[in-house]
């Protein structure tokens, strides 16, 4: 998928200060891990992509703190998500994103599992 990142670890962050972002790929900073769930803050500029995948074993909230990003249903389906809004994928529900838009994207993933596993789908 992307590089990860690892925040420092700590209570209460600022996503602005940890979102990270390369010319090349989306960039996904891990800013907390517990037994129960994952928090991650991407990084995605125009051009660059979170590939389509699924989670056998858990639900992903993604919550867009900016930009848009056309956004993967699978089997070919897709939908415009932007700033202020949220999406659930089910354990299994493909989901991913492109940045189709003129400017940086930024938005949070809450993964409620003990692991993350990551299997690749097609969007």
């Amino acid at each position: 998928m992307s590089d990860t990142i690892t925040a420092p670890r700590q209570r209460t962050f600022n996503v602005e200060q940890l979102v990270r972002f390369s010319p090349d790929k989306a960039t996904v900073t891990e800013i907390v891990i517990t037994p129960n769930s994952s928090i991650a803050v991407w990084g995605v500029r125009p051009g660059q992509e979170v590939f389509a995948h699924t989670h056998p074993d858990g639900q992903d909230t993604w919550i867009v703190l900016r930009g848009e990003l056309t956004y993967y249903l699978g089997n070919g389906h897709k939908k415009i998500i932007s700033a202020g809004q949220i999406d659930v994928a089910e354990p299994l529900q493909v989901h991913g994103a492109v940045n189709e838009g003129a400017e940086d994207a930024v938005f949070v993933s809450i993964y409620s599992a003990p692991s993350l596993k990551v299997v690749p789908a097609s969007p």
